[in-house]
């Protein structure tokens, strides 16, 4: 069973990774923008990304339609649409709507843990699963729990569920910031704002060398995942930059692979400028080509979801939801 993802562009971080959404706290913040010279340091962004962390900070939950687009080592690029819902401290639920996955289901985390995924597929892969869950002696041999790192919920995905929620957004956008900022390497350049599903925005260049990073030689054991975690990279972001390591990504003591330090060389951010958050984050590879993208559309804040909005029993997993809700560790894919 190849799994029940999203097909998207991509985004960066470590092995486990998340991203989520935007509250409202006043204008951008001015200084950070007044001035569209380009190219300008990076530092000059930092104002404007601590104004959208103090907005995030005041965020419960959100709910919206998330596009997202990704491009694989193999040139294949997968477009998805998925309404998601999202509660922290990170609650996390996708029912994929459009793509090759339609009809998919995620949830994150199964209660009580902090790194286990319930997921069904879409299609007639998930409409049987879904039948033969309820079946006596066979129910129990129909998966549907999976660590984060399972390479069938990332088979023909970029990074894990959690890694697409406006967190893992706003996470990714930091780390490579402030990065950037502390090795004095980068350029950004303040774009005029577009309207962005109905949002007056500020649009952001970032521009980070691809060349900076470390040749890693591979050790007994490693995976992408272990040395994705070491260097605070994303797993698929080593993958596409060394594609002589093949579609089975293993590796063998003594290969050389090369870690890149950013992302991106090249990133388009999109900040509300009444949520003071992102809405949009296009990023490009070396070769210019889109590589990832996300935009969440129908972008709603402090809805007042519920525990009942992420019980797996109420969307049909076959679990017994716990009484008390046990806060989670901080999981995300950069």
């Amino acid at each position: 069973m190849t799994t029940f993802c999203f097909r998207l562009p991509r985004a960066a971080s470590s092995p486990a990774v998340r991203c989520l959404l935007l509250l409202a706290a006043g204008a951008i913040a001015a200084p950070a923008v007044a001035d569209t010279g380009c190219p300008r340091p990076v530092a000059d962004a930092i104002p404007l990304l601590e104004t959208m962390e103090r907005s995030w900070a005041e965020v419960s939950d959100y709910t919206s339609t998330l596009l997202k687009t990704e491009r694989f080592v193999d040139g294949t690029i997968t477009e998805e649409r998925g309404s998601v819902r999202f509660r922290k401290p990170d609650q996390v639920y996708l029912h994929v709507l459009e793509g090759a996955n339609a009809g998919a289901e995620l949830l994150y985390p199964k209660p009580g843990t902090d790194d286990v995924i319930l997921a069904r597929p879409g299609g007639v892969t998930g409409a049987m699963a879904g039948f033969l869950v309820n079946v006596p002696a066979i129910g129990n041999l129909v998966p549907y729990e999976f660590n984060l790192d399972d390479s069938r919920l990332t088979d023909g995905q970029h990074h894990p569920l959690p890694d697409s929620t406006i967190a893992g957004m706003m996470d990714l956008i930091s780390v490579n910031l402030r990065a950037a900022t502390r090795r004095q390497e980068g350029s950004v350049c303040f774009h005029a704002g577009e309207r962005v599903d109905g949002h007056r925005t500020i649009k952001i260049e970032v521009l980070l060398p691809p060349e900076v990073g470390t040749w890693h030689t591979v050790a007994e054991g490693e995976t992408l995942w272990t040395i994705g975690a070491r260097y605070g990279q994303d797993r698929y972001v080593i993958l596409y930059n060394n594609p002589s390591i093949g579609a089975e990504q293993k590796l063998s003591p003594g290969d050389r692979i090369f870690v890149p330090q950013y992302y991106a060389p090249r990133s388009l951010l999109w900040v509300s400028k009444s949520y003071n958050l992102p809405v949009k984050l296009q990023m490009y590879d070396v070769e210019k080509r889109l590589y990832e993208a996300y935009s969440n559309t129908d972008l709603q804040i402090d809805v007042g979801l519920g525990k009942e909005d992420f019980d797996p029993v109420l969307h049909g997993f076959p679990v017994v939801a716990t009484s008390d809700e046990k806060p989670s560790k901080d999981i995300r894919t950069r």
